[in-house]
């Protein structure tokens, strides 16, 4: 969840384009009023930055895997409308996509959702991290590994795409 939401709120004010292309795609594909534009945008970015650091603290690990649960539930029905509505916009959730939101992204979603809820569950019952070992570094890598991968799903999609198709 750190990886994954640092990723998310790092791409988005990695300088202004960045952050004025996160604006203009809340406007244009997620359907947001343009009066609410700039708080809509600094209130993602603070909330992913915020979940992505409370996860990795443990007296705050459950406020941070809380909002994270929270964020990817808001985001999957913000994409399952722009699915339905069929916009045609890149998804914006990673920075710069390449493809408009589709089922791929509602299961990158569901993975995502799934493991925040269980790290809101172990942490919730007082489930501490383990003590720092090897398992626990192969833990973080593996989990940082798949967080990158889900995190770049646009890329892998069109680069196992077979070919002839687009």
């Amino acid at each position: 969840m750190a990886v994954t939401f640092a990723y998310s709120a790092a791409s988005k004010v990695a300088g202004r384009a960045a952050y004025a292309d996160f604006r203009g795609w809340l406007r244009s594909a997620a359907g947001v009023p343009r009066s609410i534009i700039g708080p809509a945008a600094a209130a993602t970015v603070a909330l992913e930055a915020g979940a992505a650091g409370a996860v990795l603290v443990p007296a705050l690990a459950p406020a941070g895997f809380a909002v994270a649960c929270l964020l990817l539930a808001a985001f999957s029905a913000g994409m399952r409308s722009m699915i339905r509505r069929r916009v045609a916009v890149p998804c914006r959730c990673f920075g710069t996509g390449h493809r408009p939101p589709g089922p791929a992204h509602l299961v990158r979603n569901a993975i995502l959702l799934a493991v925040a809820a269980l790290g809101l569950v172990l942490t919730a019952v007082g489930a501490g991290p383990p003590p720092l070992g090897a398992d626990a570094v192969l833990a973080c890598v593996a989990g940082a590994t798949a967080a990158l991968l889900l995190v770049n799903l646009d890329e892998l999609v069109v680069l196992y795409r077979p070919l002839g198709r687009s």
